[in-house]
């Protein structure tokens, strides 16, 4: 069964990732980026930590001009925390989950002409995107005194800029910094159909 379903996203996503393209970001045409954030909750490294960890992010936009694509990207991330206090043994856990829009600004080629340059449009793209969305934060302290619970949600709003580096004609991978899904640094593979 496995085996049929490999062979049917094979069969159907080839013809997609193999579309002769001109440079690395174009009109018309979707960008896929799966990854991962990082730079945002960085604490509680000293217990023992498990879950997700790494927040996990993905975004996907659709080119309308050139110079400009929108889209959607969400992200999630939870983790599991025990420490041993004065106390007794302490737990907390923390779930995440954000989702919203972006739109992106697809600068290379201007670049190029402004500073008679020669970055490889079929291999850069380089982009500045603004995000806007919620975040619910959900967090669970248990220790031997008392259990705490919190939920909130919070708007989400931000600028980062970012470059995408093309490996074959449709796959590549992404960076950017700044206010991403999560965190300040994002990275991961891109792909565009």
């Amino acid at each position: 069964m496995m085996t049929r379903l490999f062979i049917f996203c094979a069969l159907t996503l080839f013809p997609l990732l193999v579309n002769s393209q001109d440079r690395a970001y174009e009109a018309g045409e979707k960008v896929l980026n799966a990854g991962i954030s990082l730079g945002y909750y960085g604490y509680g490294y000293l217990g023992d930590r498990s879950g997700v960890g790494v927040p996990l992010n993905a975004s996907l936009e659709y080119g309308f001009t050139e110079e400009i694509s929108a889209g959607a990207y969400a992200g999630y991330a939870r983790w599991n925390y025990k420490y041993n206090a004065d106390f007794g043994e302490a737990e907390y856990s923390w779930t995440f989950f954000t989702v919203g829009i972006r739109g992106s600004f697809h600068y290379t080629r201007i670049l190029n002409e402004l500073t008679d340059g020669d970055i490889n449009e079929e291999k850069v793209d380089l982009y500045v995107s603004l995000l806007l969305g919620l975040e619910s934060r959900s967090y669970r302290d248990d220790d031997d005194l008392d259990v705490y619970d919190s939920n909130e949600t919070m708007v989400q709003f931000g600028p980062n800029l970012g470059v995408r580096y093309l490996l074959g004609k449709n796959i590549g991978v992404y960076l950017e910094g700044g206010r991403g899904a999560f965190g300040w640094l994002n990275f991961g593979v891109t792909a565009r159909f």
